[in-house]
């Protein structure tokens, strides 16, 4: 019989597949997408493939820990360079390069001394790869903010939401995951406590990756919806069946 921690960790496995929205929003706009979406579209796309290596190696290996290292990583490189290309302020396009090396050799440290690639998460890289993303973020909103047109009007202004939401929470859970398996404490609390810590950082992902497919939304579908379903699925090509009586059509006026 399922207890409230049992349906909490199914909530969390579930939410976990976030990336997938965002990734079939992107795909279906994705010849219309201006370069710079694409970036994120690539995100959204390697996020998606980091899920399902996910499932794959909570069955197959009983280890994901490598994961969080290399997400992070490719996370923080993709969005920074996103935010390069959408800031206008000259101190971002200087600082930023050096920012990222700093990150990176946190990052190389994390997954080889601190917290090891295969031993706890990375706490260190993570803290280290939000605190530039939060404050790129609230840059550009600020930047946005300027514009004469309203907010809610711009795509970027949802992707920097997005960002700032997710990134704000994400360091709490990587060091209190990190602070749990390291207290000692035995299997099944150290099980509990990770899904309890998990579940608002599982939530904040979604909301994430929602305002990520709302973004894409603002751009043009590649192709007609109805051109999307398969041959025999379009209903124009459907008719009703004729009724007939002695080889004529009863109605032939719609029929005929």
């Amino acid at each position: 019989m399922y207890n409230w921690a049992d349906t909490l960790h199914l909530t969390n496995r579930v939410l976990e597949a976030a990336p997938l929205l965002p990734f079939i929003a992107g795909y279906l706009r994705r010849m219309n997408l201006p370069p710079l979406y694409r970036l994120v579209y690539y995100y959204v796309g390697a996020k998606s493939l980091f899920y399902m290596l996910d499932v794959v190696s909570r069955s197959v290996f009983r280890n994901n820990v490598y994961l969080f290292h290399l997400s992070t990583i490719v996370t923080v490189l993709l969005l920074s360079w996103v935010y390069y290309r959408l800031i206008d302020l000259v101190a971002v396009k200087k600082l930023l390069p050096p920012a990222i090396g700093v990150f990176m050799l946190v990052a190389v440290a994390d997954a080889l001394f601190l917290n090891k690639l295969f031993i706890d998460i990375n706490s260190y890289s993570q803290a280290c790869g939000s605190t530039i993303l939060i404050t790129l973020s609230l840059l550009h909103i600020l930047q946005l903010s300027r514009s004469v047109q309203l907010l809610e009007q711009q795509p970027e202004f949802f992707f920097s939401i997005a960002v700032l939401v997710y990134s704000a929470y994400s360091v709490v859970t990587y060091v209190a995951s990190n602070i749990i398996y390291s207290a000692g404490y035995d299997k099944a609390t150290n099980i509990r406590l990770d899904t309890i810590i998990s579940a608002p950082d599982a939530l904040l992902y979604a909301v994430h990756m929602g305002m990520l497919a709302w973004m894409f939304s603002f751009f043009p579908l590649s192709i007609n919806p109805r051109q999307a379903l398969p041959y025999w699925l379009h209903y124009s090509r459907w008719r009703q069946r004729a009724h007939k009586l002695l080889g004529n059509n009863i109605l032939p006026g719609i029929y005929s």
